[in-house]
Formats: C-alpha cells, structure tokens, sequence
C-alpha cells in the first residue's frame, strides 16, 4: 500500500511551474523501447515477465537505485488509480499483470515502466511548457539504456513497439493545456481539427470522453514514424506557442465582451466550493477550472497560490479520496469528503 503522505498532494514537476503556467500545466517527453529478441509483454506468461522483469533490473537497476520502485504484484487497484491520477504511471500499466513493475522519482518528474504493453516506457516530465528541457533530459536516458539494452530495431520501421502508430523514432511529446477561454467561447472543435493538421491529437486528461470537463486536456504528437525526433520537437514548440496564443486571446476576448458573466461564474463556483457539503467528481472539476481562470486572470486575487488551485484538480479525483477514506468508501462519502478537502483549501481549515 503506498502510504497516504507519498505523494505529496500535486506532483513535484507539476508544482514548479514554468513558463505560460497559466495555459500549460506541464510538458513530458516518452520514450518507448523493447528488447530485441524477446516478445512483446503481452505475449508473455506471468513467468516469463518475471524473468524479463529481473533481466531489466539486472541491468539497470542501478541507474535508477535513488528511485522508488514498486513490482506490480504489490501494488493494488487503489494505489495503481491513484498513481495514474497522477500521471506516474502510464495507463497501460496494470497491477493485475504480474511481471511489470515501476520506477518513480521522488518529484514523479520522471517514470519509467517496465512490461506494461512494451518492455520500457520511461517519460520525463517539466512544469510550464519547457517541453525542450524534457525532451533533452528523456533523450539522455535513452542514451543511457541503449548503452545497457539491445533494443529492437527495424531499418525499415524504426524502434519496434506493441502499437504499430509508436513504431519510427518511439518517442511522443506532450503537453497538459487548460483551455477554458477555447471551450467558453466554443472553439474546441476548431482546434481540435486545426492540431490534428498540424499531426497532433488532442485526449481529455480527466476523463475518457472528448469532453469540457475541468477544461484540461492532453496534446500529443499523433506521429513517430517518418519523422526525426528534432523535427517533432520544433514541430511541438510550434503548436504549443499556438496553443497558448490562442488560449490567451480566447480569455482577453471573453473578459471584454462577457467580464460580468465569467466573473459570475467564478464567483458562485468559489462560493460553492467554500461552502457545499457534498462535491462530484465531475463539479469538483468544473469548479476548479473556473476557480483557476479566476486565479489566473486576477478575478480572486489573493485567494490562492497559484500551484495550490491547480492541486485542485488532484487532490479532487476520485483515488486521492480514497486514500483518505477507504477503498471501500461509497460515492457519498467521497463526494462529502471531496467537499471538505476544497474547503480546507480555500478556507485554510485544518
């Protein structure tokens, strides 16, 4: 069982900042990787993942001897929920195959996973939109295992991986947006389509419906193949300063032409949040959005750090009331506990 005090409540790298904090929450770079001469994970019996699971470790181990490492085996549902709230773990990875296991630095900026769908899948992860720093610093691990691992490579097709679309250079960029001011004004279709030209998908980050939501979605390049891993990185700089400019206008424009409506909003959600007694998991988001563009846009200025009210969004999901809770907790429970953790938070209630 991971304990209640580890994680801290928001996630080191997220917590730092950086620039354009407002609109880009945090940046990672993945890298995915595969023995040559050994099938995918999937392919695997238990038995033999375990084997491929002390074979990794043997040699690598120490690379990563100041992280903390948790076998799958020993981690249950709850905990594996919880760290993919987090997004420490990657969604592939599943407590129930036994085999895979898990590297995680203490500020969870960087994670490395072993037999969840490929043999390795290691990201690092930036506050802001310094999405050059993750990349270099991912680019540097890779460096490092490749000296350790022979990895499965195609001349044709690039690095091999267990989804043919990760196949070429086996590295993804990404990006964690909150766009309230695109989704207020009803721009999210538009440039949803634009970023698909551009060879980027958009993903909810909350839930798992292309959905408004907390208003936090994940921007991903959609293509490694065909394609040299410094060419993605210009190619990501480019819509993430498209993303954050268009972010920014979105929000000037609608504080001119609707101030008194958003600041409404706002204002009624900080109420809600400072006094109701039972919070859903889905207006607990949608509250913390508004509440965090008012942050942002100087509307409740002085009500809370700017990492606290992006916190928010964490400590709010459903595995992080668990934690405090039970596993076993009803949805009422939650939903009333959710309720106090928002007020302890805006209200500096023990």
């Amino acid at each position: 069982m991971i304990e209640k005090a580890y994680p801290p409540s928001l996630p080191g790298w997220i917590a730092a900042g950086g620039e354009n904090y407002e609109v880009v929450i945090g940046s990672t770079a993945l890298y995915v990787r595969n023995l040559a001469e050994e099938l995918f994970p999937n392919r695997l019996t238990d038995k033999e993942r375990v084997r491929l699971r002390t074979l990794l470790l043997e040699n690598i181990g120490d690379i990563f001897a100041n992280y903390r490492f948790w076998e799958s085996e020993k981690i249950d549902k709850l905990d594996e929920q919880y760290l993919k709230e987090r997004i420490s773990i990657p969604w592939s990875f599943s407590s129930m195959n036994r085999g895979a296991g898990v590297f995680i630095s203490d500020d969870e900026s960087r994670v490395i996973s072993l037999n969840s769908s490929d043999h390795l899948r290691f990201r690092v992860g930036t506050g802001g939109c310094d999405i050059e720093s993750a990349y270099r610093v991912a680019r540097g691990i890779e460096e490092l295992l490749e000296e350790k691992l022979p990895f499965a490579y195609s001349k044709r097709f690039g690095f091999l991986t267990s989804h043919p679309r990760e196949c070429g250079t086996g590295m993804k960029l990404r990006v964690y947006i909150h766009i309230p001011g695109l989704i207020f004004a009803g721009m999210l279709n538009k440039f949803r389509e634009r970023v698909l030209k551009e060879g980027f998908v958009l993903k909810p980050m909350l839930d798992n419906a292309l959905t408004a939501e907390g208003h936090l979605f994940l921007l991903e390049t959609a293509h490694t193949l065909g394609i040299n891993e410094e060419e993605l990185l210009e190619s990501c700089e480019e819509v993430i300063e498209y993303v954050v400019d268009l972010e920014i206008q979105s929000r000037k424009d609608l504080l001119e032409k609707a101030h008194f409506q958003i600041e409404d909003k706002i204002l009624r959600g900080y109420g809600v949040l400072t006094h109701a007694r039972m919070i859903s998991k889905e207006e607990g988001n949608a509250l913390a959005s508004a509440f965090r563009l008012g942050i942002f846009e100087n509307l409740l200025e002085g009500q809370l750090d700017k990492d606290l009210v992006t916190e928010l969004f964490f400590v709010g999901q459903p595995a992080h009331i668990k934690k405090l809770l039970n596993p076993e907790a009803t949805r009422i429970e939650c939903d009333t506990k959710r309720a106090e953790v928002f007020r302890s938070y805006l209200t500096r209630e023990e």
